[in-house]
């Protein structure tokens, strides 16, 4: 297992190689979310996909296979990843996902809840004592897994399971982040989530279809 030394030591090299392209990545983010929910269309869905497919593709390629100490974990990340990335590509065609802002009011505002929290992980960070660059930012994998939770959980029921279900395994491995491995308690975000996802998911699958 990583030391926290390291752990840190990797986002910070990270974050300092790679701000520019994480800065772009989330002013896309904050524009697909407006037309998503504001102005839903077949093209901003589409959109919406082609972003989530890309920005899983670049963290399972760039942090987890080059910038991440290897370990079990950086492994796992990387090949969850990337078959996150290749579901969401494989959705554009198939079109089983229309993401939405949720009609029942009490999801409206944890949808709104999760995905202001996926921009506020640096300052919760920094609040925690993490410093830039030596802090998550908003679309590292463990943030990036809470936004697409939320934004598919509300597409309910509208979505395709394998994703959503792909999903969670990364989210619940937030738990040891909340019982203090590796100084990372930013990510019991991550694990919460995770938990919403599952309650979600099981009180919809009957609505979602088959696999």
């Amino acid at each position: 297992m990583l030391t926290t030394e390291t752990f840190w030591s990797q986002i910070g090299v990270y974050n300092d190689a790679t701000l520019g392209v994480q800065v772009a990545m989330t002013a896309v983010a904050v524009v697909l979310m407006f037309f998503v929910f504001t102005k839903p269309s077949n093209r901003a869905n589409m959109l919406m996909k082609v972003f989530l497919s890309f920005a899983f593709a670049w963290n399972a390629i760039v942090f987890f296979l080059l910038y991440a100490e290897p370990s079990p974990f950086s492994y796992l990340g990387a090949v969850l990843f990337v078959i996150i990335s290749i579901l969401f590509a494989l959705d554009i065609f198939m079109k089983k996902i229309e993401f939405r802002f949720p009609e029942v009011r009490h999801m409206k505002y944890l949808t709104l809840i999760l995905i202001l929290l996926v921009f506020l992980y640096p300052f919760i960070g920094y609040a925690l004592g993490h410093v830039y660059p030596k802090t998550c930012t908003p679309l590292m994998p463990c943030p990036l897994t809470v936004l697409a939770i939320a934004l598919v959980a509300a597409a309910m029921p509208k979505v395709d399971k394998k994703i959503f279900v792909a999903l969670l395994p990364w989210a619940l491995l937030g738990l040891p982040k909340c019982l203090g491995v590796s100084d990372c308690y930013e990510d019991c975000i991550l694990f919460i989530t995770g938990v919403y996802g599952i309650v979600i998911l099981a009180k919809k699958w009957k609505q979602i279809g088959k696999l």
